[in-house]
């Protein structure tokens, strides 16, 4: 496994599947430590309505979209794509399950009534990314 930062999709792929969903779920991971980050890091006078604490986030989940998108325009067979996306999403659900639970201390910048529509919000964009995977590795009719 400490091959997983320093190969790419395809070698993991050539690996195996259950290397394949480890490399997959590592970036995702990694994917979800620097949206945290960055959300972390904003000031608080950006993050005082409602609306900017949906925008900033909407934000930061696009890009997480956008990097998984990325990764998948390597090629990885039609039958990894829809498992590896979901090792992709998985961990990202459950650490930000955490940053809701938790909000007021990992999020300080945000004010503490934005915690629910924080958790809604990203359970929903989780939602997109999965649906989203579903259509797209559903097989075609010919």
């Amino acid at each position: 496994m400490a091959g997983l930062a320093t190969e790419g999709a395809v070698q993991a792929q050539s690996r195996g599947a259950l290397h394949l969903y480890a490399w997959f779920g590592a970036r995702g991971s990694f994917v979800w430590a620097v949206s945290t980050l960055i959300l972390r890091l904003l000031p608080s006078a950006w993050v005082d309505r409602p609306a900017w604490t949906l925008l900033i986030s909407a934000a930061v989940s696009g890009t997480g979209l956008v990097v998984a998108t990325l990764m998948f325009l390597r090629k990885i067979e039609q039958r990894h794509r829809l498992p590896a996306l979901v090792c992709f999403v998985v961990p990202q659900m459950v650490l930000d399950a955490g940053v809701t639970v938790f909000f007021t201390r990992a999020l300080p910048n945000f004010p503490a009534d934005h915690a629910p529509l924080f958790g809604a919000f990203v359970l929903w964009c989780y939602a997109v990314m999965l649906t989203t995977a579903v259509i797209a590795t559903r097989p075609r009719a010919a």
